[in-house]
C-alpha cells in the first residue's frame, strides 16, 4: 500500500516539475528574414527562427506563446507581425545606444499579445495595423 501511494506521489511531483520546466525565456533574433535590418521584411512572432530560447532547444512552436514564457526584444525590429493572439508572462523591449525602434503589426483582425508586464526602455515602439500589446488588466495599446 505504501509503495503505491509513494509511486503516485512521485509521479505527480515529476509531472508538476515537468510543467515548470516548460517556462522559457526567449530573445528576439529576427533571423527568418533579417528582420533587424530589412524594413520590408515580414517577420512573424510565431516563427521559431526569430527567437532564441534560453537554456534548451525546442521544436515545434519554439516562440513565446504561453503564460510561462518571457520575451525580450533588444534590437531593432521592423514589421514584427503578430500572427495570432497570445498571452505570455513578460515582454521586455530594452535597447541601448542609438535610437531604436520596434514596429508591431497584425496579420489579420487585431491580434494581441497580453503580458503580465511590459517594460520599454530606450526604444520607440509603434503598434499599427490593428495589432495590440496589452499588460494584464489594461486596455490594449491603441493603433497609432
Amino acid at each position: 500500500m505504501m509503495d503505491s501511494k509513494a509511486t503516485k506521489l512521485a509521479a505527480v511531483l515529476l509531472c508538476c516539475l515537468g510543467l515548470v520546466a516548460l517556462a522559457t525565456s526567449y530573445t528576439w533574433t529576427g533571423d527568418s528574414q533579417q528582420c533587424t535590418q530589412n524594413e520590408n521584411a515580414v517577420c512573424l512572432w510565431g516563427e521559431q527562427l526569430n527567437w532564441d530560447p534560453t537554456g534548451y532547444s525546442c521544436t515545434p512552436n519554439c516562440f513565446p506563446r504561453t503564460t510561462d514564457d518571457d520575451a525580450t526584444i533588444a534590437e531593432d525590429v521592423y514589421n514584427l507581425t503578430l500572427d495570432e493572439t497570445l498571452e505570455i508572462d513578460d515582454l521586455g523591449i530594452t535597447m541601448t545606444g542609438t535610437p531604436h525602434r520596434a514596429i508591431f503589426l497584425a496579420s489579420g483582425d487585431g491580434e494581441t499579445v497580453t503580458c503580465d508586464t511590459i517594460t520599454i526602455s530606450g526604444a520607440t515602439v509603434s503598434v499599427t495595423d490593428l495589432a495590440g500589446l496589452k499588460a494584464d488588466g489594461t486596455e490594449p495599446c491603441p493603433e497609432t
